[in-house]
């Protein structure tokens, strides 16, 4: 591990994994995963639906595009995409931008379902779950299992 574990209140997966992978060629790998979060940002909802960053090794990024007219329009742009890219990333990761022809699939809509508010739970599912939990001695486990199944049960619709 690169560091200890920081005190206080729980932390986010993600951020732990950030923490400890810290100065590791992991931890760089998972920065790297930002160029997919903020694609759309960096080129904007028009390019973002036409072209998708496939992979990035070393500072070259490959970019699938979804016909040839808009790779040839991409070529012309790779400058400023590159730009943008980094401006948005805070640093200067991307060094070349290579283009591929290919499928371009919508980006997952998580971050967006994330921040959908969750439905409240029904008495009867509240009391399901209380019974589940109720035998378990240790009461900060009952209570972390309690909010699990409460948000499971929320997240697939089960009210």
């Amino acid at each position: 591990m690169a560091g200890k574990r920081p005190k206080g209140r729980p932390e986010p997966v993600a951020g732990l994994l950030t923490y400890s992978l810290q100065g590791t060629v992991l931890g760089e790998r998972l920065k790297d995963l930002a160029i997919w979060q903020r694609w759309e940002e960096a080129v904007g909802p028009v390019i973002a639906r036409r072209a998708r960053p496939l992979r990035f090794i070393g500072g070259v990024l490959t970019v699938v595009v979804s016909s040839a007219p808009w790779m040839q329009q991409l070529a012309f742009m790779r400058a400023d995409l590159t730009d943008r890219l980094n401006s948005c990333l805070g640093e200067e990761k991307v060094r070349e931008i290579v283009l591929r022809s290919g499928t371009v699939d919508p980006m997952p809509a998580a971050s967006a379902a994330i921040r959908q508010p969750v439905p409240p739970l029904g008495p009867e599912t509240l009391s399901w779950i209380n019974r589940q939990v109720a035998e378990l001695a240790d009461d900060e486990l009952r209570q972390q299992l309690k909010a699990l199944m409460e948000v499971h049960y929320r997240l697939n619709g089960e009210v």
